[in-house]
């Protein structure tokens, strides 16, 4: 930020985030700023306990920042065009445990064409008018630059421009998300946020969603992220016709993958970063949401399908056309063609090995057998 020190560019308090993102925002950065006691509990525990170095605050304060100029780009275009609001939103679901496969099968979907799936540079800019070559350019040199910060994080998970992604990247803008224990060490705002409706994140997602459709429409929208299996009921509250896909994975195998993935991201911005005690909060936060789900059964008008990650691996496309009927997109043939040539490509391949193993973070198989014993059993796995 030009005519800044270096502290200014690592401050966290939410009157210079603020005071930042109406600078970035330009004209019409006059609109409110909405969820701004959430932005406190977040940017304070970031401050206090996520044990950040310097190039980590100051990652930290642009994604804090970015937030914000969201919310100000939504609230002017929403301001502008009135009838945003009365956009169609038809949406589909994928949710599971982290490391589940939610991306491979989002990914091969959104070949569909038949579908609607915004890809990663629309979620980053939900508001944005821009052209959208220049927002597609912004989002691959944020990719670039988390790949360097975070080299270990692209033999993990795939990240690219012109594919879906998790759509966090709308419901975070609230600063109501489990996203961010991820990313830091915040256990104060984690313990919050047990305790916080989902709804008013939820609602602002919404209104991110029609902004995107309103400038390149289409339905049903597919929509793919893990955080929403802990939020069913509030979900369904705001998308009470929401088709929901729910992928299955041992959480013996998926929580150390979890775990490793988590450690990775938090390196690119600490260089304290306690593995066991991701191993301990990841351990606690997969139970609750896995051992209370039942086959078949959830809040929204439509049941659940629910899917196993083996199934998906063995017979990719035999696993789209069950989505498909389940949603009511019949699974064409130019739909099955689109879908075959995507995987012959390997556009989901990532680089590299990802190693982990239960003990890296404090767990055993047998400790992990044990705390997911419900889920185990309900689902066969």
């Amino acid at each position: 930020m030009a005519g800044s020190s270096p502290a200014d560019t690592a401050d966290l308090d939410p009157a210079s985030l603020a005071a930042e993102a109406r600078r970035t925002a330009g004209a019409g950065a006059e609109v409110p700023l909405r969820f701004l006691d959430d932005l406190g509990r977040l940017a304070g525990s970031i401050d206090a306990e996520a044990r950040l170095h310097t190039r980590g605050r100051e990652r930290a304060r642009s994604a804090l920042v970015a937030s914000l100029v969201t919310q100000i780009r939504v609230g002017r275009l929403t301001a502008a065009v009135p009838h945003i609001a009365d956009v169609p939103v038809r949406p589909v679901f994928i949710t599971g445990l982290l490391r589940t496969g939610t991306t491979f099968l989002q990914h091969l979907l959104a070949q569909h064409p038949g579908l609607r799936a915004p890809e990663l540079w629309e979620t980053m800019a939900p508001a944005s008018t821009e052209d959208p070559d220049d927002l597609v350019a912004a989002c691959e040199a944020y990719i670039e630059e988390y790949y360097r910060a975070a080299p270990g994080f692209r033999s993990i998970h795939l990240l690219t421009a012109r594919l879906p992604e998790e759509c966090h990247r709308l419901t975070a803008n609230s600063f109501r998300h489990s996203i961010y224990a991820l990313r830091y060490r915040v256990p104060g705002y984690a313990r919050w946020l047990d305790g916080q409706s989902m709804i008013p994140a939820y609602e602002f997602h919404r209104e991110q969603l029609r902004c995107v459709l309103w400038q390149r429409p289409g339905a049903p929208v597919l929509l793919k992220c893990p955080s929403h299996l802990w939020h069913l009921d509030d979900l369904a509250r705001v998308y009470p016709d929401a088709k929901v896909i729910r992928l299955h994975r041992s959480p013996v195998v998926a929580v150390p993958s979890v775990c490793s993935l988590t450690a990775t991201v938090r390196a690119a911005r600490s260089d304290d970063v306690d593995r066991e005690e991701i191993g301990r909060y990841w351990l606690e936060h997969a139970a609750r949401a896995l051992n209370g789900l039942r086959r078949g059964a959830g809040p929204t008008a439509t049941p659940p399908l629910d899917l196993y990650f083996t199934d998906l691996v063995a017979d990719p496309l035999g696993t789209a056309e069950r989505v498909c009927d389940h949603i009511g997109v019949p699974m064409t043939a130019e739909a099955g063609r689109r879908m075959t040539a995507f995987m012959a490509a390997e556009n989901d391949a990532t680089t590299g090995r990802h190693a982990y193993a239960p003990e890296d973070f404090g767990l055993s198989e047998r400790l992990l057998k044990e705390r997911f014993s419900p889920y185990l059993a309900e689902f066969g796995l």
